[in-house]
């Protein structure tokens, strides 16, 4: 069973996100901000990370910064999610970063396949990009 890790600090979108994931036979992990998700993606080795890009205190750029400098965690696929408005150029930016970018709000479908293709990235290494 993968198991997916949610950094996310609106508890109604991280326990809806994180409800729909279970139901689709994965096992699940959640922080509510960057700081503690960092710590949970060193010390629980998930198989992908979803993480909120405007959160307070460490944001989803923080995140990828930590996550980017250390071992353990730079390898695992990473893909940002917002409700944010951002402009193209940022979002092809976190692309380039990350495994891909996912725009809130999103359908149970676009998460699965999201997640799906995040998973594969292993593979196949090529960034997802969903409703950008």
């Amino acid at each position: 069973m993968k198991k997916i890790l949610i950094i996310e600090d609106n508890i109604e979108i991280r326990e809806n996100t994180a409800e729909l994931l279970e139901l689709s036979n994965y096992k699940v992990i959640v922080a509510s901000n960057g700081n503690s998700g960092f710590y949970l993606a060193k010390n629980d080795s998930p198989d992908l990370i979803l993480c909120d890009l405007m959160m307070p205190e460490t944001d989803g750029r923080e995140f990828l910064k930590l996550a980017k400098e250390d071992s353990v965690v730079c390898d695992i696929p990473l893909i940002f999610f917002s409700a944010g408005s951002l402009f193209p150029d940022v979002i092809k930016e976190l692309v380039k970063a990350s495994t891909g970018y996912l725009q809130k709000p999103f359908s149970e479908e676009e998460l699965l396949t999201t997640i799906k293709n995040g998973l594969d990235k292993r593979i196949i290494n090529t960034p997802v990009i969903h409703n950008a």
